[in-house]
C-alpha cells in the first residue's frame, strides 16, 4: 500500500513526461505514461517513467488508449527486477481535468494510495498546474486527492 502524502520527482523526468502527453494530444490522442520509484518515510520518489506500448483510438464517444497484456507484463518483469513499484499513471484529457468511468474500471496502477494524475488540455498547462486532477486509489475507488497538486508533487 502507498500511504506516502507527497511525491518527489526530478525536473527532467517531469518535463520528458508532459512532452509525451503535449505529443499526443497534439495528434488527437491519449497517452499513458506510468511513474515508479520507491516509497522512502512519507514520501514516494519517482526513478523511471514508463511509456508502455499502447494504442489509442478515437470515437464518437471519446478518446480511448490500451495497453496490451504483454507490455504490462514487461513493465511487471522490469518493476520486479528493479525492486521499484508503480505509484502513478499519468494521463490528459482534451478539455476537462476527470476521472472518467474507463479511467475508474481499466486503471493501471492497482495498489492502494496508488495515485492517477489528469492534465486538462491535453497538459497544455503542464502536470503541477491548477487545472490538472489528482486521485489516489482508495477500497472503495478511485477518489479525489484533497493534497493540491503543487503540494503533493516536489520537483528536484
Amino acid at each position: 500500500m502507498i500511504t506516502a502524502t507527497s511525491v518527489q520527482i526530478g525536473e527532467q523526468l517531469l518535463d520528458r513526461s508532459e512532452a509525451s502527453l503535449r505529443r499526443a494530444g497534439g495528434d488527437g490522442c491519449e497517452l499513458f505514461v506510468l511513474w515508479s520509484g520507491r516509497q522512502e518515510d512519507g514520501f514516494c520518489e519517482v526513478l523511471d517513467g514508463h511509456v508502455p506500448r499502447q494504442t489509442s483510438y478515437k470515437s464518437k464517444d471519446g478518446l480511448l488508449v490500451r495497453v496490451e497484456g504483454a507490455a504490462l507484463h514487461k513493465l511487471n518483469c522490469w518493476l520486479f527486477e528493479n525492486e521499484q513499484t508503480l505509484i502513478a499513471q499519468v494521463h490528459a484529457h482534451p478539455q476537462d481535468a476527470y476521472h472518467s468511468d474507463t479511467d475508474d474500471a481499466y486503471p493501471i496502477v492497482t495498489q492502494l494510495g496508488g495515485l492517477s494524475l489528469v492534465a486538462a488540455n491535453f497538459c497544455s498547462e503542464g502536470l503541477i498546474s491548477q487545472s490538472t486532477a489528482a486521485f489516489r486509489l482508495h477500497e472503495e475507488g478511485w477518489v479525489g486527492e484533497p493534497t493540491p497538486i503543487k503540494e503533493l508533487l516536489t520537483v528536484v
